[in-house]
């Protein structure tokens, strides 16, 4: 046997070249498998007491950076706005004057825009300095949703106000409530890339997806991972691909966490909201 030193060893520059190929190869290869991720409660917004046992959702004030969470059903149901830590800081008895759903902040109007249900039609709240809603006024009139119960989830990119309608997402414009001419995408509801759908496979674009909150469609902004929707059979948050439909993230929330086939869902500040409407409270996941 060689001694030690006598024991022929690649060159270094060897050694470097091997690593910056491996590299590149890695870096080549295409991210085709589907991630899963545990979710983790963070934050809980604890509504006033009042009526109404449906959330309606969560959104984020981009000027002073409070939740505002409301409760669906009626004009005289609860509003509430907290601060980053969970605190409400606002008066105990504010109303949300509007039986809304989707609840979206324009930079461009400075305040918050909705959409109501049925053919109430969409609507813009007045601020005082606090950030305190006093007055709400019709913004455009009908149903610009593609049903009574939908909730809306803005892109503030692109100024439209997304909708779940089937497994397809439509889009309308936030600045004219006009409704685009064709799909934005139609979500491949269970399949990724790694198990795409079977040869042959065709879904009914419009139909109400079985097993998934039917009412709320989520828009987290991340590329390739646009939009969410909440399985309430796996209990899972799934994000699809706005480029093709395909999921790429499975989110898995607690045991303990309330799912809901209808409402009681948001997004906002990159934190998944779900409402306990026992407690009266907004849980973030994240």
């Amino acid at each position: 046997m060689l001694p030690v030193s006598h024991i022929i060893r690649p060159p270094a520059r060897m050694h470097k070249l091997l690593f910056s190929l491996l590299v590149l190869l890695l870096l080549a290869a295409p991210v085709t498998a589907q991630t899963t991720r545990q979710l983790r409660k963070v934050m809980e917004l604890k509504m006033p007491r009042g009526g109404g046992d449906n959330g309606g959702t969560v959104a984020l004030n981009l000027k002073n950076r409070n939740y505002y969470a409301t409760v669906a059903g009626n004009k005289t149901y609860s509003m509430a706005f907290f601060n980053g830590a969970g605190e409400m800081v606002s008066p105990p008895d504010l109303a949300v004057l509007q039986d809304i759903r989707g609840l979206w902040y324009s930079p461009a109007a400075k305040t918050f825009h909705a959409n109501s249900y049925g053919t109430n039609g969409w609507y813009s709240y007045t601020l005082d300095d606090a950030g305190i809603p006093y007055d709400i006024k019709p913004l455009f009139p009908g149903q610009l949703q593609p049903f009574p119960n939908s909730t809306g989830a803005y892109n503030l990119r692109a100024n439209t106000v997304y909708f779940l309608k089937g497994s397809a997402v439509v889009g309308y414009d936030a600045a004219t409530g006009a409704e685009q001419p064709q799909p934005i995408v139609v979500l491949k509801a269970g399949y990724g890339r790694k198990t795409p759908p079977p040869a042959g496979w065709s879904v009914d674009t419009f139909q109400v997806l079985n097993g998934y909150n039917s009412t709320t469609l989520v828009f987290t902004g991340v590329a390739n991972s646009e939009f969410g929707l909440l399985n309430v059979k796996t209990r899972e948050v799934e994000l699809y691909s706005g480029a093709d439909g395909l999921m790429s993230q499975r989110l898995t929330l607690p045991p303990d966490a309330p799912v809901r086939d209808k409402l009681n869902f948001a997004y906002c500040n990159n934190t998944y909201w779900l409402y306990h409407s026992t407690s009266r409270t907004w849980i973030g996941y994240r």
